[in-house]
Parts: C-alpha cells; structure tokens; sequence
C-alpha cells in the first residue's frame, strides 16, 4: 500500500486515447514516402509509446529508412495541423479518476513526452488542465522516457517524499523511466502485447477505473 500524495500521469494512451490518432497520421506518410505499409497492430508494436527521434532511428533499422529527424517532424506536425487533436477521446474513467483524486487533495502531475503544446490542446478541449499542478513535457527534459529525468523533475515537483508518489503509464518505455526514478508506477493496458512487456511494473491493471478502486482503498487506509 501506498502513503498517497502525488499522481503522475503519462499522457499519450494513459489519459488520451491518441495512439490510433498518431498511427493515422504516420501511416499515409510512410507509404506516400517510402512505400512502407504499416498496420495498427504493428504501430502498437513498434512505435507507440516511443519519441520521434527514436522511432526516426528504428526506421532506419527497420527498413533502411534513411530520412532524417527534421524532415519526420515537419511531415507529421503538418498531419497533425491537418487533422483535429480536439477531437482525441480521452481513455475511459481518466475524467473521474482526475475529478477523484483532485477532491480528496491528492497532488496531479502530468509526466509525459508529448510537447506542452499537444498537452495544452487535448486536455484543454476537455476542460482538464486545470485539473493538474503541473506539467513536465518534451520541452521540459533533455533526455526523455526512458531515461528517468522527466519523472524525476516531476517528482521534485510533488514536493512529497517518493514513497507518496505514483506513477500511472501504459508503455514499457513510460515504465521504465518511471521505476529508474525510483517510483511506485501502475501500467494500465488492455493490449496483450503491450501487456507482456509491463511485467516490471508495481502493478499491472487494465484501465482507470481499477486505479480508482485501488486509490480508494489505500486513501481510506491511510485515514484510518
């Protein structure tokens, strides 16, 4: 059981249900451009939960890609323009969790290697930001998940002891950082690959929903 004062919250496929939003975007560029069919599967697989920069370098691994950071940022940032973050449904219970949490005065942090831009869009369509105390983002760390620096700098922001803050990823890469900075972290996926993969989590669920349940119990133990 955990002493609960801080949330940190990964933002892609934790809080938004985005990963068949980007998969949609890079999907056409890779076959107009390099003649590459990728299926959701295989997003889910290869690329989700990762950095541009990473999934630029494991194109080129995979299939001999040679094109560059630059090039990929611009292509799938005007896919982006072009399409409706807005429109990102958020995962489900994330609304009530949020909501749960605020009330019972538990500190929300969003840890995530998404820029504040995209953060600012998606959760501000849903009337959240407010929700949160602050925001750690790719502008924010040089190194990004899975190198533990961005929840590091989140859980100096907490101001709580680490022993009070839990993570919440979905992605064995969101995972990785967040245990590499000595953190409680709950993975919550229903994708048997992805699942596979989170077995170094502290635990393993499917949705918010079993967060909230867990939360529940330890805030009342707490206060017992």
């Amino acid at each position: 059981m955990v002493d609960l004062k801080a949330v940190l919250f990964d933002l892609d496929g934790t809080l938004i249900d985005s990963e068949y939003f980007y998969f949609s975007n890079w999907q056409p560029i890779l076959k107009r451009e390099f003649d590459v069919d990728l299926s959701f599967e295989g997003w889910l697989d290869h690329f989700a939960g990762h950095t541009l920069v990473r999934n630029v370098a494991y194109m080129r691994d995979l299939w001999n890609i040679q094109t560059t950071e630059e090039y990929m940022w611009k292509a799938t940032r005007e896919a982006y323009a072009n399409s409706n973050m807005k429109d990102i449904k958020l995962m489900p219970y994330a609304t009530e969790l949020l909501h749960f949490l605020k009330e019972k005065g538990v500190g929300i942090g969003l840890v995530t290697s998404s820029y504040r831009t995209t953060a600012d869009t998606v959760l501000g369509a849903h009337g959240l930001l407010d929700l949160f105390d602050f925001f750690v983002t790719r502008d924010s760390v040089t190194n990004p998940k899975p190198n533990p620096e961005p929840y590091l700098l989140g859980a100096k922001l907490t101001n709580v002891p680490y022993e009070s803050i839990v993570a919440i990823e979905d992605t064995t890469t969101g995972t990785t950082s967040a245990k590499d900075a000595g953190l409680f972290c709950i993975a919550a996926s229903k994708h048997v690959v992805e699942r596979e993969r989170l077995k170094h989590a502290d635990l393993l669920v499917s949705d918010m929903g079993e967060i909230k349940q867990y939360f529940q119990k330890w805030l009342v133990s707490s206060n017992s």
